[in-house]
């Protein structure tokens, strides 16, 4: 395989990513991935599962382009949805690499089928989509997310956990109106517009990218977002211009975060 061109800065950037794509052999992959993520002195979180991968990593850029040459020779991960940033430090404090019966937990049924997912919306033309007369927006996150920012008008579910989303929705969503979703860094919304595509909804949208992305392309005069985006990393939030905010977390949040293995999506 060619080898992806090499940058030689000392600047550190955060890669998020996944990809969904059947994977076997987990035990393997996951001892060849720790072992040279530890080589390349990285730190951050990998997901392994029998869906695909889903990753938030630190290091420099050639340190990440080397990475995702891994991704691609030993996971056969050639288009993952990704999402970069310039971090003035490393968010982690720690490597954990790590074998998950999903790469996030949604407790849909395994039954191993493909994900068809909603249809991708940049985040240059949401706005002009979640303006749609009858469009119903909704916020995938959790509570304790939410309560820090969204987009204005979304629904929020107030979920404690993503597993409870499926509830909400046939309790709470009308399947012939359109629905718009969001969460962090997208990997949410495929899961979450997969299932409502099975429950009967014709028309899902969800954004591309995710909420971090938008963040990233939209100018803040044009922005629709209010507040700040919870992240899963010691960043904690960010505003507008993706720069932490100082907030705290209370070590309660800040266990369950580390329990669940959430990452900052890219998810």
């Amino acid at each position: 395989m060619q080898n992806r061109i090499e940058t030689h800065s000392s600047a550190l950037e955060l890669l998020s990513g996944y990809q969904f794509r059947a994977l076997d052999g987990l035990a393997l992959k996951r001892e060849r991935a720790l072992v040279w993520l530890k080589q390349a002195d990285m730190k951050g979180t990998v997901l392994l599962a029998s869906e695909g991968v889903n990753f938030s990593l630190c290091g420099r850029a050639d340190q990440l382009e080397a990475w995702l040459g891994w991704l691609q020779e030993h996971l056969d991960a050639t288009a993952p949805v990704l999402n970069r940033q310039t971090v003035v430090e490393s968010p982690f404090q720690r490597l954990k690499v790590r074998i998950r019966p999903e790469i996030v937990t949604f407790d849909m049924a395994q039954d191993g089928h493909a994900l068809e997912p909603g249809i991708a919306v940049s985040p240059d033309d949401w706005n002009a989509l979640i303006a749609q007369p009858d469009m119903q927006l909704v916020d995938t996150r959790n509570a304790y997310e939410v309560q820090l920012g969204s987009f204005e008008g979304a629904q929020n579910p107030s979920t404690d956990s993503f597993t409870d989303f499926q509830d909400w929705a046939r309790n709470s969503l009308d399947r012939d109106k359109p629905v718009a979703m969001f969460c962090t860094g997208g990997v949410r919304c495929e899961k979450a517009s997969d299932w409502l595509k099975r429950e009967g909804f014709e028309q899902v949208y969800q954004l591309e990218g995710g909420i971090l992305s938008y963040l990233q392309i939209i100018d803040v005069d044009e922005s629709k977002w209010h507040g700040e985006c919870f992240v899963f990393d010691d960043r904690v939030a960010l505003n507008h211009d993706l720069s932490p905010t100082g907030r705290q977390i209370c070590l309660a949040r800040a266990q369950q975060a580390d329990d669940t293995d959430s990452l900052c999506e890219a998810g």
